[in-house]
């Protein structure tokens, strides 16, 4: 409470938060339909609801963050590989026998090598060299694994690009390893866009509210920031009595509140009688 704004409590220091531009535009929408600079109040209060009602916070997060990365996801590119029909049979039977795709198999084989490409020059141009590839097996790899690839291969010559991949898969086939394992955590994943927030706001949020925001994202694995966008959507999605909690997070002092409130109701009759 201070002497220029009589009734209301400091509420801390600011912290910068980042929204998509739609979901800002609606928190924009909903504070300006309760009052003016009523938006910091509307997060603070979105805050409280979620540290208060903590209940299936971990459930969307995880759905949060899955339909983010199917947003985000980066289309798969064809690659094809010319190889000698026994080494082609082999892959074959290997995707098989673990009931996948030759694709998957190429994916993990890719990782692997740029993960410790080790010695690979000498290897590359043995494999530029060889005869008899004829079987074409075509395969679908993450756009950034064969840039990576193409820039390793590029030090040396031009056109070693395929032959760098052969090294790669060879490699997989010479060691397997945990491919069990890499299907489940490695082949399935694609490149993903950076999430972009450009729409940035101050928030003056007090330390007991930060604290157990804090504490919240600690126990579900995650930071204040997603949090706070977590409890944006849930207002958003039911903002029950929004205007009322807003209000009140923002008169908190018992001094003045009746007149305060008052001169709400004042400003939002005025608000709603101008004409258009």
């Amino acid at each position: 409470m201070t002497e220029s704004r009589p009734g209301r409590i400091p509420v801390g220091d600011p912290i910068a938060l980042r929204f998509d531009p739609e979901t800002k535009y609606r928190l924009d929408e909903m504070a300006e339909g309760i009052g003016p600079r009523r938006f910091g109040a509307l997060i603070r209060v979105a805050c409280r609801r979620l540290v208060t009602q903590p209940k299936a916070v971990g459930n969307r997060l995880e759905e949060a963050r899955r339909l983010s990365a199917v947003r985000r996801a980066v289309p798969l590119v064809m690659l094809t590989l010319k190889l000698e029909p026994e080494t082609a049979q082999k892959f074959r039977v290997l995707a098989a026998e673990y009931g996948t795709t030759v694709s998957a198999l190429m994916r993990i084989a890719l990782h692997r090598f740029l993960e410790a490409p080790g010695r690979y020059k000498h290897p590359m141009l043995r494999e530029a060299g060889r005869t008899g590839l004829s079987d074409k097996v075509e395969v679908m790899v993450n756009p950034s694994a064969k840039q990576q690839v193409w820039g390793l291969a590029g030090r040396h010559g031009d056109k070693l690009s395929t032959a760098l991949v052969r090294v790669a898969l060879r490699r997989l086939l010479d060691e397997p390893g945990d491919l069990a394992g890499d299907l489940e955590n490695i082949a399935p994943l694609r490149d993903l866009r950076p999430e972009i927030f450009s729409a940035r706001v101050n928030v003056h949020f007090d330390a007991p509210l930060r604290d157990r925001l804090d504490a919240l994202a600690a126990l579900v694995g995650s930071d204040r920031a997603e949090l706070m966008r977590l409890a944006a959507e849930r207002v958003l999605e039911a903002p029950g009595m929004i205007e009322h909690a807003v209000n009140h997070e923002i008169f908190r002092s018992e001094k003045n509140r009746a007149y305060l409130l008052a001169r709400h109701v004042r400003r939002q009759e005025r608000r709603r009688t101008q004409p258009d």
